[in-house]
Protein backbone atom coordinates (compact mmCIF):
# COMPACT_ATOMS: atom_id res chain seq x y z
CA UNK A 1 0.00 0.00 0.00
CA UNK A 2 1.52 3.43 -0.95
CA UNK A 3 1.21 5.99 1.10
CA UNK A 4 3.91 8.23 -0.38
CA UNK A 5 2.74 10.41 -2.80
CA UNK A 6 4.27 13.57 -2.09
CA UNK A 7 7.32 12.32 -3.45
CA UNK A 8 5.62 10.52 -6.65
CA UNK A 9 2.62 9.41 -7.53
CA UNK A 10 3.27 5.55 -9.06
CA UNK A 11 -0.55 4.95 -9.62
CA UNK A 12 -1.07 6.92 -12.98
CA UNK A 13 -4.19 7.47 -15.22
CA UNK A 14 -4.51 4.42 -17.80
CA UNK A 15 -4.81 7.25 -20.68
CA UNK A 16 -1.38 8.59 -19.59
CA UNK A 17 0.05 5.07 -19.43
CA UNK A 18 -0.90 4.21 -23.00
CA UNK A 19 0.10 7.45 -23.84
CA UNK A 20 3.59 7.16 -23.06
CA UNK A 21 3.77 3.40 -24.36
CA UNK A 22 2.77 4.80 -27.65
CA UNK A 23 5.14 7.33 -28.05
CA UNK A 24 8.07 5.53 -27.04
CA UNK A 25 6.92 2.05 -29.10
CA UNK A 26 5.20 4.28 -32.28
CA UNK A 27 8.10 5.32 -34.13
CA UNK A 28 5.91 8.67 -35.22
CA UNK A 29 7.96 11.33 -32.76
CA UNK A 30 11.47 12.89 -33.60
CA UNK A 31 13.19 14.93 -31.67
CA UNK A 32 11.66 18.65 -31.52
CA UNK A 33 12.66 21.76 -32.89
CA UNK A 34 15.74 19.89 -34.26
CA UNK A 35 14.39 19.37 -38.15
CA UNK A 36 11.59 20.11 -40.28
CA UNK A 37 10.27 16.31 -40.97
CA UNK A 38 7.38 15.18 -39.84
CA UNK A 39 8.25 13.13 -37.25
CA UNK A 40 9.96 15.88 -35.61
CA UNK A 41 6.88 18.13 -36.06
CA UNK A 42 4.79 15.46 -34.99
CA UNK A 43 6.46 15.90 -31.39
CA UNK A 44 6.19 19.93 -31.24
CA UNK A 45 2.54 20.01 -32.29
CA UNK A 46 2.07 17.51 -29.48
CA UNK A 47 4.07 19.07 -26.86
CA UNK A 48 2.27 22.45 -27.83
CA UNK A 49 -0.76 20.81 -27.11
CA UNK A 50 0.32 19.20 -23.23
CA UNK A 51 0.98 23.29 -23.01
CA UNK A 52 -2.70 24.26 -23.72
CA UNK A 53 -3.67 21.28 -21.29
CA UNK A 54 -1.48 23.20 -18.50
CA UNK A 55 -2.70 26.59 -19.92
CA UNK A 56 -6.05 25.39 -19.03
CA UNK A 57 -5.80 23.86 -15.82
CA UNK A 58 -3.41 26.98 -14.70
CA UNK A 59 -6.06 29.93 -15.92
CA UNK A 60 -3.71 31.50 -18.21
CA UNK A 61 -4.01 32.40 -21.86
CA UNK A 62 -1.36 31.85 -23.62
CA UNK A 63 0.26 28.16 -23.68
CA UNK A 64 3.85 29.82 -24.62
CA UNK A 65 4.18 31.54 -21.37
CA UNK A 66 4.68 27.68 -20.34
CA UNK A 67 8.28 26.39 -20.38
CA UNK A 68 8.60 22.44 -20.15
CA UNK A 69 11.67 21.17 -17.74
CA UNK A 70 12.69 18.10 -16.52
CA UNK A 71 11.10 18.84 -12.92
CA UNK A 72 10.21 21.64 -10.66
CA UNK A 73 13.47 21.64 -9.24
CA UNK A 74 15.15 22.87 -12.60
CA UNK A 75 12.20 25.15 -12.72
CA UNK A 76 13.54 26.73 -9.33
CA UNK A 77 16.88 27.02 -10.25
CA UNK A 78 16.15 28.71 -13.90
CA UNK A 79 13.87 31.08 -12.00
CA UNK A 80 16.06 32.27 -9.04
CA UNK A 81 19.53 32.16 -10.69
CA UNK A 82 18.47 33.57 -14.39
CA UNK A 83 16.86 36.88 -11.96
CA UNK A 84 18.34 36.93 -8.19
CA UNK A 85 21.44 39.01 -8.35
CA UNK A 86 24.36 38.76 -5.20
CA UNK A 87 22.87 42.32 -4.01
CA UNK A 88 19.41 41.46 -4.13
CA UNK A 89 17.53 40.85 -0.63
CA UNK A 90 15.01 37.77 -0.91
CA UNK A 91 11.72 37.09 1.39
CA UNK A 92 11.27 33.22 1.72
CA UNK A 93 9.53 30.88 4.80
CA UNK A 94 10.64 28.60 6.72
CA UNK A 95 8.44 26.20 5.32
CA UNK A 96 9.97 25.78 2.05
CA UNK A 97 12.30 22.69 0.32
CA UNK A 98 15.57 22.61 -0.57
CA UNK A 99 15.05 23.19 -3.64
CA UNK A 100 14.12 26.65 -3.12
CA UNK A 101 16.61 27.12 -0.01
CA UNK A 102 19.45 25.72 -2.00
CA UNK A 103 19.34 27.87 -4.90
CA UNK A 104 18.58 30.98 -3.13
CA UNK A 105 21.70 30.26 -0.66
CA UNK A 106 24.32 29.90 -4.36
CA UNK A 107 22.83 33.39 -5.22
CA UNK A 108 24.75 34.77 -2.46
CA UNK A 109 21.44 37.49 -1.76
CA UNK A 110 20.65 38.32 1.62
CA UNK A 111 17.44 36.33 2.69
CA UNK A 112 15.01 37.00 5.38
CA UNK A 113 12.39 34.17 6.18
CA UNK A 114 9.01 34.31 7.90
CA UNK A 115 8.14 31.63 9.84
CA UNK A 116 5.18 29.80 10.48
CA UNK A 117 2.56 29.42 13.41
CA UNK A 118 1.17 26.91 15.76
CA UNK A 119 -1.72 26.44 13.29
CA UNK A 120 0.72 25.69 10.48
CA UNK A 121 -0.40 28.82 8.74
CA UNK A 122 1.91 31.28 7.67
CA UNK A 123 2.74 34.46 9.92
CA UNK A 124 1.34 36.41 7.23
CA UNK A 125 1.59 39.86 9.34
CA UNK A 126 5.69 39.46 9.91
CA UNK A 127 5.61 40.21 5.72
CA UNK A 128 6.00 44.15 6.42
CA UNK A 129 8.67 43.74 8.95
CA UNK A 130 11.06 42.12 6.45
CA UNK A 131 10.77 44.79 3.81
CA UNK A 132 14.19 46.68 2.62
CA UNK A 133 14.84 48.96 -0.02
CA UNK A 134 16.67 46.70 -1.66
CA UNK A 135 13.85 43.58 -1.28
CA UNK A 136 13.02 42.50 -4.85
CA UNK A 137 11.57 39.11 -5.03
CA UNK A 138 8.89 37.29 -2.44
CA UNK A 139 9.92 33.20 -3.09
CA UNK A 140 7.20 30.27 -1.83
CA UNK A 141 5.42 27.71 -2.01
CA UNK A 142 1.73 27.13 -2.52
CA UNK A 143 1.92 24.41 -0.23
CA UNK A 144 4.82 22.69 2.02
CA UNK A 145 5.77 19.00 1.60
CA UNK A 146 5.62 18.65 5.33
CA UNK A 147 3.12 20.60 6.59
CA UNK A 148 0.43 20.15 3.91
CA UNK A 149 -0.53 23.75 4.60
CA UNK A 150 -2.00 25.90 1.79
CA UNK A 151 -0.75 28.98 1.45
CA UNK A 152 -3.29 32.18 1.01
CA UNK A 153 -1.38 33.26 -2.57
CA UNK A 154 -3.90 36.11 -2.64
CA UNK A 155 -2.70 37.52 0.42
CA UNK A 156 1.03 36.65 -0.44
CA UNK A 157 0.51 38.72 -3.90
CA UNK A 158 -1.38 41.52 -2.93
CA UNK A 159 1.97 42.01 -0.48
CA UNK A 160 4.23 41.23 -3.66
CA UNK A 161 2.55 43.87 -5.60
CA UNK A 162 2.05 46.50 -3.08
CA UNK A 163 5.60 46.24 -2.75
CA UNK A 164 6.66 45.88 -6.14
CA UNK A 165 8.37 42.71 -5.11
CA UNK A 166 8.45 39.24 -8.13
CA UNK A 167 6.82 36.57 -7.10
CA UNK A 168 8.26 33.30 -7.73
CA UNK A 169 5.89 29.84 -6.12
CA UNK A 170 6.71 26.68 -5.84
CA UNK A 171 3.89 24.59 -6.78
CA UNK A 172 5.27 20.91 -6.57
CA UNK A 173 2.69 19.60 -3.67
CA UNK A 174 -0.06 21.65 -4.84
CA UNK A 175 -0.76 21.68 -8.46
CA UNK A 176 -3.33 19.46 -9.95
CA UNK A 177 -4.32 19.02 -6.05
CA UNK A 178 -5.35 22.81 -5.40
CA UNK A 179 -6.92 25.07 -7.72
CA UNK A 180 -4.35 27.75 -8.72
CA UNK A 181 -5.85 30.32 -10.97
CA UNK A 182 -2.28 31.59 -12.63
CA UNK A 183 -3.55 34.27 -14.62
CA UNK A 184 -4.64 36.74 -11.81
CA UNK A 185 -0.83 37.24 -10.42
CA UNK A 186 0.92 38.98 -12.53
CA UNK A 187 4.53 39.48 -12.28
CA UNK A 188 5.39 36.24 -10.90
CA UNK A 189 6.80 32.53 -11.88
CA UNK A 190 5.28 29.19 -11.20
CA UNK A 191 7.25 26.00 -10.85
CA UNK A 192 5.75 22.54 -10.72
CA UNK A 193 6.49 19.22 -11.33
CA UNK A 194 4.54 16.29 -13.42
CA UNK A 195 5.13 13.47 -11.29
CA UNK A 196 3.40 13.92 -8.23
CA UNK A 197 0.15 15.29 -8.56
CA UNK A 198 -0.29 15.80 -12.11
CA UNK A 199 -0.26 11.92 -12.52
CA UNK A 200 2.26 12.08 -15.41
CA UNK A 201 5.69 10.52 -16.26
CA UNK A 202 9.14 11.45 -13.97
CA UNK A 203 11.32 13.94 -15.71
CA UNK A 204 8.42 16.43 -16.29
CA UNK A 205 7.47 19.56 -14.90
CA UNK A 206 8.07 23.10 -15.84
CA UNK A 207 7.94 26.99 -15.40
CA UNK A 208 5.09 29.32 -16.02
CA UNK A 209 5.12 33.02 -16.08
CA UNK A 210 2.87 35.60 -15.96
CA UNK A 211 4.60 38.93 -16.69
CA UNK A 212 7.96 40.05 -18.58
CA UNK A 213 10.77 39.04 -17.42
CA UNK A 214 14.66 39.37 -18.34
CA UNK A 215 16.02 36.19 -17.72
CA UNK A 216 19.93 36.01 -17.83
CA UNK A 217 21.72 32.58 -19.00
CA UNK A 218 21.94 30.22 -16.65
CA UNK A 219 22.57 27.10 -18.61
CA UNK A 220 23.61 26.64 -22.46
CA UNK A 221 23.90 24.01 -25.34
CA UNK A 222 21.88 23.60 -28.15
CA UNK A 223 18.88 25.23 -29.32
CA UNK A 224 17.98 23.91 -32.70
CA UNK A 225 17.68 27.81 -33.48
CA UNK A 226 20.24 30.96 -33.87
CA UNK A 227 23.07 28.32 -34.11
CA UNK A 228 25.08 31.10 -34.77
CA UNK A 229 25.07 32.94 -31.49
CA UNK A 230 27.09 32.32 -28.99
CA UNK A 231 25.01 32.59 -26.20
CA UNK A 232 21.46 31.43 -26.29
CA UNK A 233 17.99 32.92 -27.53
CA UNK A 234 16.99 35.49 -25.05
CA UNK A 235 13.58 34.85 -25.63
CA UNK A 236 11.07 32.46 -23.41
CA UNK A 237 11.06 29.80 -22.76
CA UNK A 238 13.80 29.48 -25.37
CA UNK A 239 16.87 30.58 -23.15
CA UNK A 240 16.44 28.04 -21.13
CA UNK A 241 15.71 25.42 -23.70
CA UNK A 242 19.28 23.64 -24.12
CA UNK A 243 19.80 20.22 -25.18
CA UNK A 244 17.23 17.46 -25.95
CA UNK A 245 14.20 17.13 -23.72
CA UNK A 246 12.19 14.55 -22.38
CA UNK A 247 9.84 15.07 -25.35
CA UNK A 248 8.19 11.58 -24.57
CA UNK A 249 7.50 12.25 -21.42
CA UNK A 250 6.09 15.59 -21.67
CA UNK A 251 4.21 14.59 -24.82
CA UNK A 252 2.40 11.89 -22.01
CA UNK A 253 1.92 14.44 -19.33
CA UNK A 254 -0.79 15.90 -21.50
CA UNK A 255 -3.27 12.57 -20.50
CA UNK A 256 -2.39 13.01 -16.76
CA UNK A 257 -3.56 16.63 -16.89
CA UNK A 258 -6.62 15.98 -18.68
CA UNK A 259 -7.32 13.29 -16.65
CA UNK A 260 -7.28 15.79 -13.42
CA UNK A 261 -9.54 18.31 -16.05
CA UNK A 262 -12.22 15.69 -16.94
CA UNK A 263 -12.15 14.75 -13.17
CA UNK A 264 -12.13 17.83 -12.06
CA UNK A 265 -10.16 19.53 -9.27
CA UNK A 266 -12.43 20.14 -6.48
CA UNK A 267 -13.53 16.25 -6.98
CA UNK A 268 -9.93 15.08 -6.54
CA UNK A 269 -9.11 17.54 -3.54
CA UNK A 270 -12.16 16.68 -1.81
CA UNK A 271 -11.52 12.64 -2.21
CA UNK A 272 -7.67 13.09 -1.41
CA UNK A 273 -9.01 15.04 1.57
CA UNK A 274 -11.65 12.55 2.57
CA UNK A 275 -8.75 9.59 2.89
CA UNK A 276 -6.24 12.19 5.32
CA UNK A 277 -9.21 12.89 7.65
CA UNK A 278 -10.10 9.56 7.66
CA UNK A 279 -6.37 8.27 8.58
CA UNK A 280 -5.97 11.37 10.97
CA UNK A 281 -9.29 10.39 12.88
CA UNK A 282 -8.09 6.83 12.83
CA UNK A 283 -4.90 7.61 14.54
CA UNK A 284 -5.14 10.81 16.54
CA UNK A 285 -5.77 8.56 19.98
CA UNK A 286 -2.85 6.85 19.55
CA UNK A 287 -0.76 7.28 23.25
CA UNK A 288 2.08 9.55 22.59
CA UNK A 289 1.19 10.50 19.00
CA UNK A 290 2.41 14.05 17.74
CA UNK A 291 0.91 15.72 14.75
CA UNK A 292 3.17 18.04 12.47
CA UNK A 293 0.57 19.06 9.53
CA UNK A 294 -3.15 20.52 9.96
CA UNK A 295 -6.11 19.41 10.37
CA UNK A 296 -7.22 17.56 7.02
CA UNK A 297 -10.78 18.85 7.25
CA UNK A 298 -9.08 22.85 6.35
CA UNK A 299 -8.31 23.30 3.15
CA UNK A 300 -4.82 21.52 2.91
CA UNK A 301 -3.22 18.92 0.13
CA UNK A 302 -3.27 15.14 1.25
CA UNK A 303 -0.87 14.23 3.78
CA UNK A 304 -0.59 13.55 7.49
CA UNK A 305 2.70 14.45 9.57
CA UNK A 306 3.32 12.71 12.72
CA UNK A 307 5.63 11.24 15.35
CA UNK A 308 4.93 8.67 18.06
CA UNK A 309 6.82 9.19 21.45
CA UNK A 310 10.54 9.60 20.62
CA UNK A 311 10.90 6.32 18.39
CA UNK A 312 12.69 7.14 15.20
CA UNK A 313 10.97 7.89 11.96
CA UNK A 314 13.05 5.82 10.57
CA UNK A 315 11.58 2.46 12.17
CA UNK A 316 8.31 3.33 12.02
CA UNK A 317 8.68 3.53 8.22
CA UNK A 318 10.82 0.37 8.04
CA UNK A 319 8.46 -1.34 10.13
CA UNK A 320 5.47 -0.41 8.34
CA UNK A 321 7.04 -1.17 4.80
CA UNK A 322 8.87 -4.98 6.22
CA UNK A 323 6.11 -6.07 8.25
CA UNK A 324 2.91 -4.46 6.89
CA UNK A 325 3.69 -3.86 3.05
CA UNK A 326 3.22 -0.15 3.36
CA UNK A 327 5.01 2.58 1.79
CA UNK A 328 5.01 5.62 3.80
CA UNK A 329 8.34 8.95 3.98
CA UNK A 330 10.46 9.28 7.23
CA UNK A 331 13.24 11.53 7.43
CA UNK A 332 13.66 14.93 6.89
CA UNK A 333 11.76 15.78 3.64
CA UNK A 334 14.68 17.99 1.94
CA UNK A 335 12.72 20.68 4.45
CA UNK A 336 15.51 21.50 7.06
CA UNK A 337 14.31 24.73 7.97
CA UNK A 338 10.75 22.73 9.24
CA UNK A 339 12.76 20.46 11.44
CA UNK A 340 14.71 23.08 13.13
CA UNK A 341 11.57 25.03 13.87
CA UNK A 342 10.25 21.59 15.62
CA UNK A 343 13.15 20.16 16.70
CA UNK A 344 13.11 17.17 15.17
CA UNK A 345 16.50 16.99 13.05
CA UNK A 346 17.29 13.34 14.77
CA UNK A 347 14.00 11.77 14.95
CA UNK A 348 12.70 13.05 11.12
CA UNK A 349 9.32 13.00 11.09
CA UNK A 350 6.88 9.96 9.32
CA UNK A 351 4.53 11.14 6.32
CA UNK A 352 1.74 9.49 4.52
CA UNK A 353 0.46 11.56 1.72
CA UNK A 354 -2.76 10.69 0.08
CA UNK A 355 -3.46 10.17 -3.74
CA UNK A 356 -6.69 10.10 -5.51
CA UNK A 357 -5.90 6.35 -6.52
CA UNK A 358 -5.88 5.44 -2.56
CA UNK A 359 -8.85 3.66 -1.31
CA UNK A 360 -10.82 3.77 2.13
CA UNK A 361 -9.58 0.35 3.20
CA UNK A 362 -5.87 1.25 2.36
CA UNK A 363 -6.70 3.45 4.54
CA UNK A 364 -7.82 1.55 7.28
CA UNK A 365 -5.44 -1.34 7.04
CA UNK A 366 -2.60 1.49 8.10
CA UNK A 367 -4.74 2.98 10.78
CA UNK A 368 -4.33 -0.69 12.58
CA UNK A 369 -1.09 -1.10 11.53
CA UNK A 370 0.00 2.41 13.55
CA UNK A 371 -2.24 1.09 16.37
CA UNK A 372 -0.27 -2.62 16.52
CA UNK A 373 3.08 -0.55 15.96
CA UNK A 374 2.11 2.13 18.85
CA UNK A 375 1.68 -1.14 21.19
CA UNK A 376 4.82 -2.80 20.42
CA UNK A 377 6.77 0.82 22.04
CA UNK A 378 4.15 1.24 25.09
Amino acid sequence: MYFDNAATTIHKPKAMTDKLVEVISSGNYGNPSRSGHMLSQNSMMAIFDTKKSLARLCHIENPSDILLTANATFALNFAIKSLVNKDDHIITSTTEHNSILRPLYQTGADISFVDFDENYELKYQSLPKLLRKNTKFLVINSASNLLGDVKDLDRVYDFARENELLMIVDCAQSLGLIDIDMGKYENSLFAFTGHKSLYGPSGTGGLIKNGNFLFAQVFAGGSGIDSFRETMPPSFPQIFEAGTANFLGQIALKAGVDFILDEGIDKINKKVRELASRFYRGIEEIPDLKFYSKDPDCLKTGLVSFNIGDISSDEISLILDEDYNIQTRPGSHCAPLIHRHFATEKQGIVRFSFSYFNTNEEVDRAILALRDISQIYK
